[in-house]
């Protein structure tokens, strides 16, 4: 499982939208944002793990999926997104741990644990991969309510019952 450097839960969501414009190729999309061809990459992949596009020779195209997704209002897409980030393998194991976690939260490390075994890498790339992680867990949580993100931890967040 690829987990893309990709920090910025907002410019993921708009890589399809990019794509609908015609920014198909690391040049356009590097030009779009202003980032280089590297990061440009990440966030195609990051876009791509979410089933919003899909990878073709040298660009990228929308998938199916993709598709539906622009046609969708704003607050529409947001939610397909949550969707789809929650339904990532890793994320479910992080979810899935933090459900049965007596203090429903995971270290920094134990995320780092999870993610280097998942994607096969080691060494600096672990952190900057978490850091990813953290950002989307984050953004999750600005969405749902239903995480607490710190620098080193994770939190599940208990809803009580509505009256």
């Amino acid at each position: 499982m690829i987990v893309p450097q990709a920090d910025d839960v907002t410019k993921i969501a708009d890589i399809p939208l990019a794509v609908a414009d015609g920014a198909t190729n690391l040049e356009s999309l590097s030009t779009r944002y202003r980032f280089d061809r590297r990061q440009a990459l990440y966030y195609f992949q990051a876009a791509e793990s979410f089933g919003l596009v899909q990878r073709r020779t040298h660009n990228y195209a929308l998938s199916a999926l993709g598709h539906r997704y622009v046609a969708l209002t704003p607050a529409k897409r947001k939610e397909m997104l949550v969707r789809r980030m929650l339904s990532l393998p890793l994320l479910v194991q992080i979810v899935h741990e933090l459900l049965i976690s007596p203090i429903h939260r995971l270290s920094r490390e134990q995320i780092a644990h999870m993610t280097s075994t998942r994607a096969r890498i080691s060494g600096t790339t672990v952190d900057r991969r978490v850091q990813s992680v953290f950002s989307w867990l984050t953004w999750l949580g600005d969405e749902t309510e239903m995480f607490k993100v710190s620098k080193d931890y994770v939190s599940m967040m208990s809803r009580s019952p509505s009256n």
